[in-house]
């Protein structure tokens, strides 16, 4: 029976292990979030944030799927898609990293942690990925981000708060959007696979 414990539970001898499986989605994952980030951060840009960021359900939706390989991914993406786009320096693409692995990673980790299933089955796996894998993840990583161009001279103190809301729900809203669409619909076929990550590495 596919219940959210059997997802995330070793079969009695299964032994996982990192493979070539986890490396090409690592690069696929990677891949895809540079195209749809760099679209992303063209589309609808307001000034160094985009009101609408598709690139952040690549994050999140990476680690449910993926473990640690999609928050590598999370982090590596965005320098590539920013020096596309030109949306941001490259000393300020590498100072987004941890806020990147936070919104990568957050996801991922709660459906580990309380056996959430990536197929969203039920109102707890709803609540779970909104509450932690959108807004708290997107919260932080507004709250760094929006710092990070602060103490680089991009943004002054008046437009900080500004810059925030617009960096949090420009990610919530394409996250929430698209990875629940990801989710339901492409997570049934990815948990078959010997590339999805019970726990963190394989």
């Amino acid at each position: 029976m596919d219940t959210a414990e059997n997802v995330w539970a070793l079969e009695e001898g299964e032994v996982r292990r990192p493979g070539i499986a986890h490396i090409v989605a690592l690069a696929l994952f990677t891949g895809i979030g540079i195209v749809v980030g760099t679209f992303g951060s063209l589309a609808i840009p307001i000034g160094f944030v985009s009101a609408f960021w598709p690139g952040q359900a690549i994050q999140a939706v990476g680690s449910i799927w993926y473990g640690m390989w999609g928050g590598i991914a999370a982090f590596v993406f965005p320098l590539i898609s920013n020096a596309m786009s030109g949306s941001a320096p490259l000393p300020v693409s590498l100072a987004y990293i941890p806020a990147n692995f936070v919104q990568g990673m957050a996801a991922g980790w709660v459906f580990r942690q309380y056996k959430l299933h990536p197929s969203l089955k039920s109102g707890r796996d709803w609540w779970g990925f909104t509450l932690i894998g959108i807004l708290a993840a997107n919260a932080f990583g507004a709250l760094w981000g929006t710092t990070v161009l602060r103490v680089f001279g991009l943004i002054t103190a008046d437009a900080h708060p500004v810059a925030w809301a617009g960096w949090f729900l420009g990610n919530s809203v394409a996250s929430w959007v698209l990875g629940v669409l990801m989710l339901k619909f492409i997570s049934p076929l990815v948990i078959k696979t010997k590339a999805f990550c019970k726990g963190y590495w394989a």
